[in-house]
């Protein structure tokens, strides 16, 4: 059984870095949850644990002594870096262990081929995760915080699934890990891309699948399948209903179901509004085939074009507002 130990970087009162509208503890976790559920979804043999899976503080020995009683075989510390620059890095102790070094070889490629950024190179450097800790360790910095390219991939959950990815590759492959019999991988482009916003698919679509990461965020157990069935479009239903009841008072009751209330409860969206409605209207959009761009809340250009282009396929008023009626058409 093979013992990997997942530290997402910062946590609580430490943001890390943070520019840009992100944080680096956000993004950090977020990238290795999806790196524990790839680990224990598609390979044998294997156990995870993870320093923090929440929003708290743990100080640097800590994290080496919750893997050190653990007894884990390899050490992954996830991190965001900043001060300027661009691309992706990791780092081993500066003891340079063999098995480190061998592992480091590994893994970094597979990350780097995933992200298809900047190369910075393997590192060492005497970090106390990295000298604390009794097993072979490695940090990985994935971007610039506070570069505005970099930023705007990091803003993006497909490209977070990419970097989650990268390190599952590496790591299945440093340590031999086999795949469980009839898992599917989670699917994943070949290479992000940094231009535009990823297309729809027919099904197994990743921009469905943070869709639907962010919809069980509210707790509803729905499956990440990247398949927008009527589970789905249901689901969102209720979200938006929370959403309109925590944000105007609504009193809804949280049953899915587009009825007359909530009709009638449904708030006006127009450029510049940013949250989580946003966040529904974009996936609304997704899913009926309107790309709105990044999935990331903020009711901008691309989210506008979408909108007003729905609106004329729907023969609606065409004013990038999204009123009762464009509600209407989307939850129909």
């Amino acid at each position: 059984m093979t013992k990997i130990f997942i530290d997402p970087g910062h946590g609580g009162s430490d943001p890390g870095a943070v520019a840009n509208g992100l944080k680096e503890k956000d993004l950090v976790l977020t990238i290795s949850r999806h790196m524990r559920d790839m680990l224990l979804d598609e390979y044998q043999d294997v156990q995870v644990q993870m320093s923090r899976d929440s929003d708290i503080y743990l100080s640097l020995s800590e994290r080496a002594q919750m893997a050190n009683s653990w007894g884990a075989d390899y050490f992954v510390s996830v991190h965001i870096n900043a001060g300027g620059g661009t691309g992706f890095e990791t780092f081993i102790h500066d003891s340079r262990s063999p098995k480190s070094v061998a592992y480091q070889n590994v893994v970094h490629p597979e990350i780097l081929d995933k992200m298809d950024v900047r190369d910075r190179g393997k590192k060492a450097a005497n970090f106390a995760v990295l000298r604390l800790t009794n097993m072979p360790a490695i940090l990985t910095e994935n971007l610039f915080i506070d570069n505005g390219n970099d930023a705007k991939l990091l803003k993006d959950p497909v490209f977070l699934q990419q970097i989650a990815r990268g390190h599952v590759e590496g790591i299945a492959k440093a340590f031999g890990l086999k795949r469980k019999s009839g898992a599917a991988s989670r699917p994943t482009a070949s290479k992000p891309s940094k231009q535009t916003p990823p297309s729809r698919t027919v099904s197994g679509d990743l921009v469905v699948r943070a869709i639907q990461e962010f919809i069980n965020t509210y707790g509803f157990n729905i499956a990440v399948d990247g398949i927008a069935g009527p589970q789905t479009l249901r689901a969102l239903i209720k979200v938006l209903q929370t959403e309109l009841n925590k944000q105007f008072g609504r009193g809804l009751v949280i049953d899915g179901i587009f009825g007359p209330r909530t009709r009638a409860a449904l708030a006006n969206l127009w450029a510049g509004t940013r949250g989580n409605l946003t966040r529904v209207l974009q996936a609304l959009l997704y899913i009926r085939g309107f790309n709105p761009g990044p999935f990331d809340g903020v009711f901008g250009d691309m989210t506008t074009g979408a909108v007003k282009k729905f609106q004329a396929a729907y023969s609606l008023n065409v004013d990038g507002i999204v009123g009762p009626q464009t509600w209407g058409a989307l939850l129909g």
